[in-house]
Parts: C-alpha cells; sequence; structure tokens
C-alpha cells in the first residue's frame, strides 16, 4: 500500500504535500508573511509534489486552446487607448485575459466549496440548486455524498501528494466545474490520469472512478464514471508524467533523495 496516512484539510488551492499527508502550500517568507512554497523549498523540507503539478509536464492542448481564445476575445473586446503601442496593448490583452481565466476558476472554486459544506451538512442559499442537481445525479448511480469523506489529502511513498474531493473505500469522486454544461459536448479526455493517482495514492486500488461535471451558470449535472481499464491507462501515463517530472526537476519527491 503506497500511502501514508490521510486527514482532513481545508480547502486552498496549491502544489506541495508533507510526507504525512499534511499540505504545504505556504511558507514563512524573510518578512514573515507566506508565501507559495517552490521547488527549492520542497527541497529543504522534503516535500512531494500533486498530482496536478506532475501532470502539467504533459500537453494539455484542450486547456492551451482555450487560454488562447481568452486572449483573442481579450483583444477583440479591449479598446486601443491613444498613443498606446503594440506591446503595451498586447501586455493589458494578456492581463486582461489572465483575469478572465481567474475569475473562472474563482466561480468552480466557490461551488467547490459550497459542495464540500452541503456534505457537512451546510450549504449557501445561492447553490441549493447546484447541489439538489448533484444529489439527483449521483442518487441515479448509486453513490450517496454523504457516506464519505470530503477534501482529504494524501501522500505516496512513490513521491507524490493530493487532495481528493470525496471518497468511500469503494468510490472516488473529483468534481469538475464549467461555465455551462453544453448538450453534446464531450467533458470526459483525460480526467482519469488524475484519478489514478488518486485512487492508487490513497490506497483504494478498487474503487469506482468518477468525474462529475457541473455547470455553474446551468446548475447542470454529467456523472462520467471510467471504465476500469481506462483507469489502468491513466496509471500507467501518470507513472510516465511521474518519471519524467522527477528527471526533469533532478527530485524525486521527497523519498530517497539523500
Amino acid at each position: 500500500m503506497n500511502t501514508t496516512a490521510t486527514q482532513t484539510v481545508p480547502k486552498e488551492s496549491g502544489h506541495w504535500y508533507t510526507r504525512t499527508g499534511g499540505t504545504c502550500y505556504q511558507v514563512p517568507a524573510k518578512d514573515g508573511t507566506l508565501r507559495p512554497t517552490t521547488l527549492r523549498d520542497a527541497r529543504k523540507l522534503q516535500l512531494v509534489p500533486s498530482v496536478t503539478t506532475v501532470t502539467k509536464i504533459k500537453a494539455a492542448p484542450g486547456l492551451s486552446a482555450w487560454k488562447e481564445k481568452q486572449i483573442l476575445l481579450a483583444a477583440l473586446t479591449l479598446p486601443r487607448l491613444p498613443g498606446e503601442t503594440d506591446d503595451a496593448f498586447a501586455e493589458r490583452v494578456i492581463e486582461d485575459s489572465r483575469a478572465q481565466a481567474k475569475a473562472a476558476a474563482d466561480r468552480g472554486t466557490a461551488l467547490h466549496g459550497a459542495i464540500e459544506l452541503a456534505i457537512g451538512g451546510a450549504c449557501p442559499p445561492e447553490y441549493l440548486g447546484h447541489i439538489a442537481a448533484i444529489d439527483r445525479a449521483l442518487i441515479a448511480a448509486g453513490i450517496n455524498l454523504l457516506d464519505g469523506k470530503a477534501e482529504h489529502s494524501f501522500a505516496s511513498c512513490l513521491g507524490y501528494g493530493g487532495k481528493v474531493d470525496w471518497h468511500t473505500d469503494e468510490v472516488l469522486i473529483d468534481f469538475k466545474t464549467k461555465d455551462r454544461i453544453e448538450d453534446g459536448k464531450r467533458l470526459a479526455y483525460d480526467q482519469n490520469i488524475q484519478l489514478a493517482a488518486y485512487k492508487h495514492g490513497l490506497g483504494i486500488f478498487t474503487a469506482r472512478c468518477v468525474n462529475v461535471f457541473v455547470g455553474v451558470e446551468d446548475a447542470a449535472v454529467v456523472v462520467h464514471e471510467w471504465p476500469a481499464d481506462e483507469i489502468e491507462r491513466g496509471w500507467q501515463m501518470f507513472q510516465h508524467c511521474l518519471a519524467l517530472w522527477k528527471l526533469d526537476n533532478n527530485y524525486n519527491g521527497g523519498w530517497n533523495n539523500e
């Protein structure tokens, strides 16, 4: 079993975990404030990278295309300032596109937080429709959110860690938010890599692996359960990503790194 103890942790974004499965998203700066943890910090503290940090080494054409579209939309909608140089305008376009991406991420984070609260017995009123739709879709799939644990982190002795949205010993769920769920649009691509890494990291090797796609604007829900062979393929892909990440960064992820 390639896992250490798991524990409940607060909802945060970050990329590093301790060997005991705790988060280490920030470290003290010289002025006493907190700053994001870096690879240099990880070497000193023997931290492990997150699943998402590792898989960023793999090309993501869909995400790249989305970012390019945001830049194009920003360029089409931002007015050119009098006397503005091409370089200045380009910088402003990029800044605006990043602001749009951050706003989308913030909406997704808020919905994730509402789901976590709902599992604990409370939910912001503005998300009641989303939670009801999620409950209906999961009950139809034979899954009750009240049976599992939300937001648990782990660290694997293989040299990576992560935080899962929800799991039991039998089911593992990762929620994905979209602005809207478009009819007929494919949603599940390579999320099997992330789920497979979580599954092995938690040591729940026979668990069902499920993505739940939720529309922030329309409260529509799509449940996608990955077949066992696709999860196995995802695990093989993740192991290759992890090996490349370690070689690329010359860091074994906190274990056997002396």
